[in-house]
């Protein structure tokens, strides 16, 4: 498992494009595309994997989605298909996307992508026979903000307004995607409560580790804390973010 620390994401770490992905024919209904994985976090205990991906043209195999996955659309754009009712949808770069588990679908893509992606493959629940929702969701930038009901990421200074809009959580409860926002706030110091990626949209936050460290993030940048990390954060003024949550099975 990947060392419980404060991790910045790159849409192009060092390394990335170099080796492709292994790949087999029975996951494509077409020739098989060039793909490239950078695995920034996995925890195979608990079927977490956080990372930046890419492929060129390719149509994947209908078949229900063996996971749930948030992603952030860094370049391209890719086209999911309702294999129930033949409907596509579309997400373009500059937004994010989550294939709910269980959905039965197809992906269709046509040219490049690139993409920030969370994926949990919960190794105990069996994919449902129905997924939570039927239809990729697409947190919008300018979702309804209401006070929080989730326990919050950060525990902030009294007096601090916290919001949030939740778009999707699975079949279990234990995934959770959308986006939240406070004004000018500081946190204490304890164990991070769930693993949790973050994309910034506005603002900037300062995410301190036990060492000292302070972690500065504005609009662009992505983040992944996992779960048990000890941690602080700061905002100076206001801050939007699209988050993903996965509550892992030790909670």
């Amino acid at each position: 498992m990947t060392e419980k620390t404060i991790i910045r994401l790159s849409s192009n770490p060092d390394g990335f494009g170099k080796t492709p992905d292994d790949l087999s024919k029975d996951m494509f209904a077409s020739a098989l595309p060039t793909q490239h994985s950078y695995e920034y976090y996995a925890d195979d205990d608990v079927g977490l994997y956080v990372g930046v991906w890419d492929t060129n043209d390719m149509t994947e195999a209908s078949a229900p989605y063996s996971c749930d996955e948030f992603m952030w659309l860094i370049e391209g754009q890719a086209q999911i298909k309702n294999n129930r009712t033949g409907v596509m949808e579309t997400a373009k770069a500059g937004e994010s996307f989550v294939i709910p588990r269980g959905y039965d679908c197809q992906w269709h893509q046509e040219g490049y992508l690139r993409k920030f992606y969370v994926i949990w493959e919960d190794p105990i629940e069996p994919i449902p026979e129905a997924p939570s929702h039927e239809g990729i969701i697409i947190p919008r930038v300018n979702a309804p903000l209401s006070t929080m009901k989730t326990s919050a990421p950060f525990l902030v200074t009294a007096g601090a307004k916290c919001k949030e809009n939740i778009c999707y959580t699975d079949t279990t409860d234990k995934f959770l995607a959308g986006t939240w926002q406070s004004d000018a706030f500081e946190s204490e110091e304890r164990p991070f409560p769930y693993n949790e990626f973050f994309y910034v949209q506005s603002g900037t936050i300062r995410i301190t580790d036990n060492t000292g460290t302070n972690h500065v993030f504005t609009a662009g940048d992505a983040l992944f804390i996992p779960e048990g990390t000890i941690c602080s954060a700061s905002a100076d003024d206001t801050v939007t973010m699209f988050f993903t949550i996965v509550r892992t099975l030790t909670q």
